[in-house]
């Protein structure tokens, strides 16, 4: 049960993949050029943004904190593909409910 509940999250998690990567070539190919280049500075910005608040709070936290979370990061990175399968089943079993409770 438990290696068909990864195997339908995969298959769920590639259909998402591939649906989302359609969406993102046909937005990408009738957004003008200009609108693009205005989306990409405001996402340099953002990211610029996000890189010092991150440096400010890494300066800003205790070292103990900071060794935690690197730890956290270091197993996350290691066990990704679980993470994203449960992730991909916790998407799907929220979805499946939703769908349920709207035909009530």
């Amino acid at each position: 049960m438990k290696h068909q509940t990864a195997e339908k999250a995969s298959l769920i998690a590639d259909q998402i993949r591939e649906k989302a990567g359609r969406a993102a070539h046909l937005v990408r190919d009738r957004t003008p050029d200009p609108v693009l280049e205005k989306t990409a500075q405001a996402a340099a910005q953002v990211y610029d943004s996000a890189t010092r608040a991150g440096r400010y709070a890494a300066d800003k936290s205790p070292d103990p904190l900071l060794e935690k979370a690197g730890r956290v990061a270091t197993v996350a990175r290691v066990n990704r593909t679980p993470l994203l399968v449960a992730g991909a089943v916790i998407i799907t079993l929220v979805l499946v409910r939703r769908s349920r409770g709207r035909r009530r």
